[in-house]
């Protein structure tokens, strides 16, 4: 790439702002570079060239040539400028007093918080409303998840099933995705199904696989994944990034669980009246059961 190809330095917007408005333009490797850029911003102060190539998955050469498209001389200018930014940017507020947080948490919920707004930002995106209309729309809608995130997969099968017909939670080591095994009248059909895969760090071996088997069955693919994911990318533009980095022992749900929730009420939404109608005879089920 020539050097009158780059782009000019950022000015007065951010090294996220611009990430942001040149994204669409970039090629497939440049995107993921960006993109894993943008989930770890907080994070690239510390990384070299040779790391940030080994976690995206390129050749450092192409970090090298990406940065010089965006107009830095490679990891130092960059870190630079986001030197800069800091030195620049506002002070962050903090836990309101009136919540009486002891002192260890205030910057563990300052984290959560920040995560659960970000969640939010992105129900008011374009992509949101695509997403929530690829699973009202689906025959059939199948959702997985995998280790510690297994136990929020099934959760939200369970509620989702409450507001649509034909969800179902696979697991694929324990039934070997026989659910998608499909009868030759089916077959010669495309399948109007989809699934939603929930995966975080470390990342399961066999979700970059199902989202590779799930492309090549033409079933539409979702992903709800934690904000360190770069691989996502490659199999489908429907996405919602929660952070799951609080400082907690283990990974933080709260953000996650928030993206899975509102799912699910934006789901139900599409068709208030058959909902209701599908509560009402499911309470009668309940109770004929004696459920509650």
């Amino acid at each position: 790439m020539k050097m009158n190809d780059s782009i000019p330095p950022t000015g007065s917007r951010t090294f996220e702002e611009h990430l942001q408005i040149e994204l669409p333009k970039l090629s497939r490797r440049e995107a993921q570079i960006a993109q894993y850029m943008l989930l770890n911003m907080d994070a690239l102060s510390f990384e070299t060239g040779v790391s940030l190539a080994s976690k995206v998955g390129v050749s450092e050469i192409t970090v090298s040539r990406f940065l010089r498209r965006l107009g830095y001389e490679g990891m130092r200018g960059l870190k630079r400028e986001l030197h800069q930014q800091i030195l620049n940017r506002d002070p962050v507020e903090d836990v309101p007093a009136e919540l009486d947080v002891p002192r260890p948490f205030t910057e563990i919920l300052n984290y959560e918080l920040d995560a659960l707004q970000d969640v939010f930002r992105q129900c008011a995106s374009p992509m949101w409303i695509r997403l929530v209309r690829t699973i009202a729309d689906a025959d059939r809608v199948y959702v997985t998840g995998f280790q510690t995130v297994r136990g929020i997969a099934e959760d939200c099968a369970r509620r989702l099933a409450l507001a649509r017909n034909d969800v179902q939670f696979i697991s694929v080591h324990d039934s070997m995705l026989t659910e998608w095994l499909l009868s030759e009248e089916q077959s010669a059909k495309q399948a109007n199904e989809c699934l939603i895969l929930i995966d975080v760090v470390n990342y399961a071996r066999e979700a970059p696989i199902l989202a590779k088997l799930c492309n090549e069955s033409n079933r539409d693919l979702i992903i709800v994944t934690d904000e360190t994911c770069h691989w996502a990318k490659n199999y489908t533009d429907l996405i919602i990034h929660a952070s799951t980095r609080s400082g907690l022992f283990l990974e933080s749900m709260v953000a996650m669980t928030a993206a899975l929730n509102l799912l699910v009420h934006a789901v139900a939404e599409q068709d208030s009246e058959a909902l209701e109608a599908r509560i009402n005879s499911w309470k009668v089920a309940a109770k004929t059961l004696n459920l509650f």
